[in-house]
């Protein structure tokens, strides 16, 4: 593994669960498939290249600040014009610049964390940056970013200010800020959230894992004789959340958007969005206890 610096730039489909639901899973998963390629077909235009896709999310680098941004800009702006599939596609985009680890395709660190952190606050159709991306900003693109939050990363000593970068045309579609202090980010309320009608627990940095299980002594306990005494672990993965099977009877998962049920029979899949995991049963047995998820990457690189 080598570490360099790089630009990178995370972009997810705005209600994507909603999506889901209007469009149903076939046709929506051609819209997702869509979007990638035009994604795909953009970079090389910006030096940029597709590192992967999460579901409806991509995960972009670029050799230079200035590249990303203009990239993002441009994505956006296409989104707006030309939709895949001709279905209004909102955007959640962060970009980050810094040292991070290559692996092979892949890329990992903390430059990375910050700008998944980043797109997961994001409001639908607004790009957020970091301070190493402004400065390293031409003149023509800095002039569209404007300093929207102050907030401390886990493991920095000071504030950093957080930008929006301004890609729309008509500076009408843009609200204007008030010229007050800066605010801080929004308060968020936990990495990956698990619930049952007695607890809930949170899946983030201070806590990397949960077990889930009949035993009394679990971070999550389900009271059923289908469900194993250590039926399953929740762990967080970089920016990612795996589910993984060890139970007898298996695991099962609806994701909220679809009406597929998802089976884990000593395998694992990756939990994103919201929806219920049950051990031991269908979720759609009625004896079936319920896990409620819901994913929020806002808390995972937070102090």
């Amino acid at each position: 593994m080598a570490e360099t610096h790089y630009a990178v730039a995370f972009a997810d489909i705005a209600s994507s669960a909603l999506i889901y639901r209007q469009l149903g899973d076939a046709a929506a998963s051609e819209l997702t498939q869509a979007f990638c390629a035009q994604v795909s077909a953009l970079l090389p235009s910006y030096k940029g290249r597709l590192v992967k896709t999460l579901g409806d999310e991509v995960m972009c680098a670029f050799p230079y600040p200035d590249q990303a941004v203009r990239a993002m800009i441009a994505l956006h702006a296409e989104m707006a014009s030309s939709p895949p599939g001709s279905y209004p596609v909102r955007l959640h985009t962060g970009i980050n610049f810094g040292p991070m680890i290559l692996d092979g395709e892949d890329c990992f660190g903390t430059t990375v964390n910050v700008a998944a952190y980043l797109a997961g606050i994001a409001r639908a159709e607004q790009i957020l940056t970091t301070q190493a991306v402004v400065d390293r900003l031409s003149l023509a693109t800095v002039s569209g970013a404007r300093a929207l939050y102050t907030t401390r990363f886990k493991g920095d000593e000071s504030d950093s200010l957080i930008y929006e970068v301004i890609w729309q045309a008509d500076p009408g579609e843009v609200t204007s800020r008030n010229p007050g202090p800066l605010r801080q980010m929004p308060a968020d309320d936990g990495a990956l959230l698990l619930s049952t009608a007695e607890l809930t627990v949170s899946v983030d940095r201070s806590r990397l894992r949960v077990v889930l299980g009949r035993d009394a002594d679990n971070d999550v306990v389900v009271r059923d004789q289908f469900a194993s005494r250590r039926h399953a672990t929740v762990e967080l993965d970089a920016v990612r959340f795996r589910l993984i099977d060890h139970s007898a009877n298996g695991t099962f998962v609806v994701f909220d958007g679809s009406p597929e049920e998802v089976q884990l029979l000593r395998g694992e899949t990756l939990l994103h969005g919201s929806g219920r995991i049950s051990l031991g049963r269908s979720v759609s047995d009625p004896l079936a206890t319920p896990i409620i998820f819901r994913r929020d990457q806002r808390a995972l690189y937070r102090v």
